[in-house]
């Protein structure tokens, strides 16, 4: 099974336990710290995911590491069944499925806008607002600088992808001027 949906199957399990202790952000929070932690350090990352040590090695430092810091139950409890898995790895992947089934309880969706300059607040909204309005869908977009977007911008928001770039509009209009002279 590959890692992202292994990982969705313990973020679903975790959600609805939180869910239940209506703690989902809470629980949010602290994967976002532990991931941080996890990955910031390489040698903490690489203890992780090593195959040399054993997975009760991993928990025993694992469990020692967070008891007491103020971790909840539901987190702890998934970090040492990771490590008594060997699923350590997809922890990440965790993280991420477990903010797509908050964001999807509360309908929301993410995006990422993708412009050649940096947007203006009110250049921000409108493309939230017209995004949003057809989707039927509250949506939080992710804001980056891509020179290869030589004017206008990609927005990526789930499965869909709105293209207002020049480089699109060029080459549809290639492609009109092709079909008209044909």
């Amino acid at each position: 099974m590959r890692s992202p949906e292994l990982a969705k199957r313990y973020a679903k399990a975790l959600f609805e336990l939180a869910v239940d202790n209506r703690s989902q952000e809470k629980v949010l929070t602290e994967l976002r710290s532990l991931d941080e932690a996890f990955s910031k350090d390489k040698e903490t990352h690489e203890f992780l995911v090593s195959p040399m040590i054993s997975p009760s090695q991993k928990e025993a430092v694992l469990k020692k590491t967070l008891e007491g810091k103020g971790v909840s139950k539901e987190v702890l409890e998934t970090v040492l069944l990771l490590a008594r898995n060997e699923r350590l790895n997809v922890f990440s992947d965790l993280v991420h499925a477990f903010e797509s089934e908050i964001d999807a309880s509360n309908g929301v969706i993410r995006g990422t806008v993708r412009s050649a300059s940096a947007l203006a607040p009110e250049e921000r909204k409108r493309i939230e607002t017209t995004v949003e309005n057809f989707l039927k869908k509250k949506v939080i977009m992710t804001y980056k600088e891509d020179p290869s977007v030589i004017g206008g911008l990609v927005a990526q928001v789930g499965s869909y992808t709105f293209d207002d770039s020049i480089s699109t509009h060029l080459t549809r209009m290639n492609e009109e001027l092709k079909r008209g002279t044909v």
